[in-house]
């Protein structure tokens, strides 16, 4: 297995190094320079010049990219053109915060979706079933931004019971910091929740009618037991996977909500660095968030080991 995975690393490092160029291409051929957003409206052009001569703006594409690329592969991603901080210690400070809200939300979409589709797969037509996928459908309708709005108005403004936004680590506080983090958790996680749910409620209701588990009804088990041990494992597999290719719509929803909430995480990172064209920020982000993606779909084969045994993983050569 060990072969296998390393594989897969050394397989998508050509993904990877597509999405280098494309983050790098993307940024440095957008209109408008970094240099004059630092210096201001009234820069004078012998002053933008000095100062993309400085950071080496006035050097072909591909000087720039082969010297940025080198800088990434030694783990240095450069640094912030307008407050020369090290683009690494940015994103690792926002990356803890959005981590923390992808786990938080992940698991609450899950707490929701598990027992909403095992429920409505059992009640399968009737109104129960019809109720619930209906509310499933009005929470993926739901823009994020617009229910995070109303979730600030109602337990912030309205009933004063948590923080309208802001954000305290872990580390400091974590009372305040769970406080803090409830709101855009709710937010998000309702967003994953509904397709999480529905196609938990597809994949159970087509394993219900596997031939082993008419066998095992004809045994005469349980319904509860049917359900339990041997059709819902097995329906976790292709929600499994699909739970992963999930955290690509997380990380857009987690953009709206750490904005809406004013968190520190990747995304109010990229977009600060996309308004003042900080152009290191931005392909950092967008390094980062990709090498995170293709992470998660190999820790998604890992799950599928561990709920299958008897899956295989094969390795050529």
């Amino acid at each position: 297995m060990t072969v296998y995975f390393a594989q897969r690393l050394i397989g998508l490092l050509p993904v990877l190094l597509v999405v280098s160029v494309v983050a790098f291409l993307t940024t440095a051929l957008v209109r408008g320079d970094a240099a004059g957003v630092m210096l201001g409206q009234n820069a004078t052009p012998e002053r933008v010049a000095l100062v993309r001569k400085r950071f080496g703006l006035d050097k072909p594409l591909p000087v720039r990219y082969a010297k940025w690329m080198t800088q990434v592969v030694q783990g240095n991603l450069g640094r912030s053109v307008l407050n020369q901080q090290p683009v690494t210690s940015l994103i690792g400070s926002a990356l803890k915060v959005t981590l923390e809200q992808l786990v938080l939300s992940m698991l609450m979409a899950t707490l929701i979706a598990l027992p909403v589709g095992v429920v409505a797969a059992i009640r399968n037509g009737s109104w129960l079933d019809q109720t619930l996928m209906g509310g499933v459908l009005i929470g993926t309708s739901v823009p994020t931004f617009w229910l995070g709005l109303m979730l600030t108005y109602l337990f912030a403004v309205r009933w004063h019971v948590l923080p309208p936004s802001g954000f305290v680590p872990f580390s400091e506080d974590p009372i305040q910091n769970l406080k803090y983090m409830i709101l855009p958790t709710v937010a998000l996680g309702i967003y994953l929740a509904g397709p999480l749910a529905r196609f938990v409620r597809s994949s159970l209701i087509d394993t219900l009618h596997q031939p082993y588990i008419v066998t095992a009804r004809a045994k005469g088990l349980h319904e509860r037991r049917v359900v339990r041990r041997h059709a819902l494992k097995n329906a976790l597999i292709p929600t499994v996977t699909f739970a992963g290719l999930q955290v690509g719509a997380l990380i857009g929803g987690a953009i709206v909500t750490e904005v809406v909430f004013s968190l520190p995480g990747m995304g109010s990172l990229a977009l600060n660095g996309i308004l003042n064209r900080d152009y290191p920020i931005i392909q950092g982000v967008v390094l980062t968030v990709a090498c995170g993606y293709v992470l998660i779909n190999i820790l998604v084969d890992i799950v599928y080991l561990l709920l299958d045994p008897r899956i295989s993983f094969k390795t050529s050569g």
